[in-house]
C-alpha cells in the first residue's frame, strides 16, 4: 500500500470516530418518531410499526401497554430499550426487537458545523437537531490544556463571544453552517471578552 493510500486511510478512520463521538441529541416533546419491532408475528408488527409523537409531558402511547412510556431525556436507542423492556415485563412479547429513529433528530443533509482553536480534534462534523455548544466541543473531544474561556460563536456574518464558566452559554443550540473557535488561555488573568447585552439574543 502507497504511503499516500495510507494517509487517506488514517484520516478516514479519524473522520468516523469524530463522527461516532458527537453526543447523541435527546428525545424532547413534540419529537417524532419512526418506530420498528421485529421479533414478534409479522401480522402484528403492522398494528406496532410507524409514526410516534413524544407528548407534552414526555412520554409516547405504545399500543398494549397501559400507559405512556417515558421518552422525554432519553436518546431514541435508550427508549427502544425502555419499550422492549416495558413490553417483556407486561407479558406481551418475549424477545421483541424494536429500532427507534428520531426523524427531526436525523442529520440535515450535508449540513455540517465547525470546531476548531484549542480542542483535541478540530474540524468540520455534521450538525444534528438540537447539537449545543458544549455537545460540539465535547464531540471534538473536548477543550486541551490551553483552552481559555472564551469561545466565539461565528453565525451567518456575525460573532459573538462565549463565556465557557456559564452553563446557558454552554447550553446555547447550534445552527447548520455554525462555527465555534476556542480561544488561547492568557498568560495570566482569564477574562471573559464579551457581553451579556451581546449574548442575550443567542439564549
Amino acid at each position: 500500500m502507497s504511503c499516500m493510500k495510507r494517509i487517506a486511510l488514517i484520516w478516514l478512520g479519524l473522520a468516523i470516530s469524530a463522527i461516532a463521538a458527537l453526543p447523541l441529541v435527546k428525545l424532547e416533546p413534540g419529537d417524532a418518531i419512526e418506530l420498528t419491532v421485529r421479533g414478534i408475528p409479522p401480522v402484528e408488527q403492522q398494528g406496532l410499526n410507524g409514526p410516534y409523537t413524544v407528548d407534552d409531558q414526555g412520554g409516547v402511547r405504545l399500543p398494549l401497554l397501559e400507559a405512556p412510556l417515558r421518552a422525554g431525556g432519553l436518546t431514541a436507542r435508550e427508549f427502544a430499550r425502555a419499550a422492549e423492556r416495558a413490553y417483556r415485563k407486561a407479558g406481551i412479547y418475549t424477545a421483541p426487537a424494536i429500532e427507534v429513529v428520531a426523524k427531526g433528530q436525523i442529520q440535515e443533509e450535508g449540513a455540517m458545523i465547525s470546531v476548531g482553536g484549542h480542542v483535541t480534534r478540530d474540524g468540520r462534523y455534521p450538525f444534528q437537531k438540537g447539537m449545543t455548544v458544549l455537545q460540539a466541543i465535547d464531540g471534538a473531544g473536548g477543550r486541551n490544556e490551553f483552552a481559555s474561556r472564551n469561545i466565539k460563536l461565528f453565525r451567518k456574518g456575525k460573532c459573538v463571544c462565549l463565556d465557557f464558566n456559564e452553563l446557558s452559554h454552554k447550553n446555547i443550540k447550534l445552527e447548520p453552517g455554525d462555527s465555534l473557535q476556542v480561544e488561547q488561555r492568557p498568560a495570566l488573568i482569564d477574562r471573559w471578552k464579551g457581553s451579556p447585552e451581546a449574548v442575550a439574543p443567542y439564549l
